[in-house]
């Protein structure tokens, strides 16, 4: 085994046999020594390689040789205490000069000659053992001497300054780079009362509550305040410690670290100043861009209204040619008392004045505001009654396919406005097609769940009936199909669309609380699918109003009538006149509350809904607390409130359209005035 030469041992006997005697017991125990001749030869090997110890005989160590040795004990670092055996006689001469000796060399141990090498053994081993220990010593302080150079150097690259203040009493030591962060100079006087008077007073107080808790509570110390230097300005610091407890968990001080934080705070401050001035930017820039959309939306809807106008201005044209014109020929051929032909100048002004009713029905239908009568509908039975009809709207080039449920649930849509919008979608399907095709209706049932009705306007997740209707025609365009229910937007020709039908579709659609959806490939064809809410009541029989020859009034029967239109009123008023009826009538509900509290006979109450001021529904209220039971037909063109009648309606209150052609009016005062 190689024994570090640090753990040798070094003999020095000049005289005589000790050295080899030494070395040979010392061998035989397994330690390494050599011999060496003189006191220079002994320093030389100890400052070259060190030594674990030295045997040495006291005669070799005179006055003027021993001065070596001497100097080499005195200048030994702090961790080193090198062993000495040093070898005597019995001689009390002898004995007197070992221990002057051993005051002078220190760490010395005695042993007599003769020895036993069993004595000399033990020497060896004990003052290597000891020796071994101070070179542990030595690499210790090295490696802590190592350790803290790194952290002196990480400190100073981390431009960290150290600080230590102990409880009892309060003093204050630090670094000089801690003192630089409080602005003073490295050989300037600084304790624990001038760091306070450093403390800017307006942090005076913070600084001061953290400092006592971390010295009473062993709280860590962590803060960022300000201070002022001796020249006035005013730095940020960043201070840290952690408390130091004893032996037995009393708080004995803090140590720490500080570093001069004044430029991250400036940063910092410019941050947010920048981070206003961005916030104060995005704020105009979103602004100027809601301006912006707003502007777009304005245009866009201007746009609109102008397409929708100009169509409604294009067709009412024509229809009021019709009206006026025949109007016109109509006075003309009665100046000169030709009236042959008058039934049918007649029923071309009747004809375009039910264009135009028509037209009107439909702006209503696209804007959710016409009069709708919901209530359970059996959409296979409604299909199956419409075949016909939907044969004959077709060409005989083009086949009709039924793909029906059978197990089809119950809709809650007005059946009227639902034949009206399967009869478009046919018509609309076999314009598709200018040759031969196919149109298929189809009907099935369908749950639409949260994840498509999220993506839609006001559909609720549920059970719908779906009703279809598909074509093998041209297709449209992605183009195309996003404007398809646009008012007045048509593919067709000229003259041979208004551009209303699938426009009406989508506004009765919507105001069911149901969903329209279009597919269409271009050169494959479209399908449009419309999807109803499902009605869980009861199945209901339809409800069919007989058209029946309107018979004179013959009992007296009074009617009251509350319309602001004069025209309106005056023509209902003529009618109900021929008809033997006495009538009253009134242009608004303040004219009409006096008749309603006199004594006069009333049978029924006609009323506009949209009255001035207080409407119809509103002043019905009023005239059945004065006279309970009184019957109510309400007539409209277009009330906000009345666009679907469930809800509206109560029981003895009914409903028509305007414009009604008249056997349809005096048929419903006959009926309600006779229930």
């Amino acid at each position: 085994m190689t024994i570090p030469t640090s753990e040798r041992v070094l003999v020095l006997a000049p005289l005589g046999r000790d050295s080899q005697v030494a070395l040979q017991i010392l061998g035989q125990a397994g330690i390494q020594g050599i011999a060496v001749g003189d006191v220079d030869e002994l320093c030389a090997h100890l400052q070259r390689e060190g030594a674990g110890m030295c045997i040495v005989a006291n005669e070799a160590l005179s006055e003027p040789k021993m001065q070596p040795l001497l100097v080499y004990l005195s200048q030994q670092p702090a961790w080193s205490d090198l062993p000495i055996v040093l070898m005597t006689h019995q001689r009390a001469a002898d004995q007197a000069q070992s221990m002057l000796l051993a005051a002078r060399l220190g760490n010395v141990t005695f042993v007599e000659r003769p020895f036993h090498p069993m004595t000399l053994v033990s020497l060896a081993k004990t003052a290597i053992r000891g020796r071994r220990r101070q070179y542990e010593a030595r690499d210790r302080l090295l490696d802590l001497g190592e350790n803290e150079q790194r952290l002196q150097h990480a400190m100073s690259a981390g431009r960290l300054g150290a600080w230590e203040l102990t409880r009892s009493p309060l003093q204050l030591n630090c670094s000089n780079r801690t003192r630089a962060h409080y602005g003073i100079e490295a050989d300037a006087h600084f304790d624990y009362s001038d760091w306070l008077l450093c403390v800017h007073p307006g942090d005076q107080a913070m600084m001061q509550e953290a400092l006592i808790n971390s010295l009473q509570l062993g709280a860590d110390f962590a803060l960022q305040f300000r201070n002022r230097w001796p020249d006035g300005s005013v730095h940020w610091v960043d201070v840290r410690a952690r408390a130091i407890p004893d032996a037995k968990g009393l708080i004995q001080g803090l140590v720490g670290v500080t570093t001069d934080i004044t430029e991250q705070k400036a940063a910092e401050q410019q941050l947010r100043e920048l981070n206003g001035n961005l916030e104060q930017q995005v704020e105009e820039r979103t602004a100027q861009v809601r301006i912006n959309e707003e502007a777009l939306r304005q245009a866009q809807k201007m746009e609109a209204v102008g397409q929708l106008t100009g169509g409604i201005a294009h067709d009412f044209n024509n229809m009021l040619t019709g009206i006026i014109g025949g109007l016109e020929l109509m006075r003309r051929r009665m100046h000169r008392g030709q009236f042959d032909d008058l039934p049918k100048l007649i029923d071309m002004g009747i004809s375009s004045a039910n264009r135009a009713a028509s037209l009107t029905h439909r702006l209503l239908a696209f804007s959710r505001r016409q009069s709708l009568d919901s209530k359970p509908v059996q959409v296979n039975e409604l299909v199956h009654s419409m075949e016909e009809l939907l044969h004959r709207s077709l060409n005989e080039s083009i086949s009709l396919h039924m793909r029906l449920e059978p197990n089809l649930w119950i809709a809650e849509a007005d059946p009227h406005q639902l034949e009206s919008a399967l009869l478009n979608l046919v018509i609309n399907a076999r314009d598709a097609m200018p040759g031969a095709g196919e149109v298929t209706v189809e009907t099935a049932n369908r749950h639409l769940d949260e994840r498509f009705t999220s993506a839609q306007q006001n559909l609720e997740p549920g059970d719908y009936i779906m009703l279809s209707v598909s074509d093998t025609g041209m297709g449209m365009d992605p183009a195309v199909v996003d404007r398809a229910f646009d008012p007045f937007f048509t593919t067709k020709p000229i003259g041979q669309g208004t551009g209303l039908g699938l426009s009406m579709i989508y506004g009765f659609s919507k105001q069911s609380r149901g969903h329209v959806a279009i597919h269409s490939t271009p050169g494959e064809g479209t399908t449009v699918s419309l999807y109803l809410p499902r009605c869980y009541a009861s199945q209901l029989p339809p409800s069919l109003v007989p058209v029946i020859e309107s018979p004179m009034a013959s009992n007296g029967e009074t009617v009251l009538i509350v319309e602001d239109d004069q025209a309106v009123r005056t023509l209902v008023c003529e009618v109900l006149r021929e008809l033997g009826y006495r009538y009253l009538e009134a242009a608004d509900a303040s004219e009409a509350q006096p008749i309603l509290k006199s004594a006069q006979r009333i049978d029924l109450l006609i009323s506009d809904v949209g009255l001035p001021g207080m409407n119809g529904r509103q002043l019905a209220e009023v005239a059945r607390n004065l006279r309970p039971g009184l019957k109510v037909l309400f007539i409209t063109g277009y009330a906000q409130h009345a666009e679907v009648r469930a809800g509206f309606l109560d029981d003895g209150m009914q409903m028509i359209t305007k414009p009604f052609a008249f056997d349809v009016l005096t048929a419903k005062v006959r009926e309600m005035s006779q229930a």
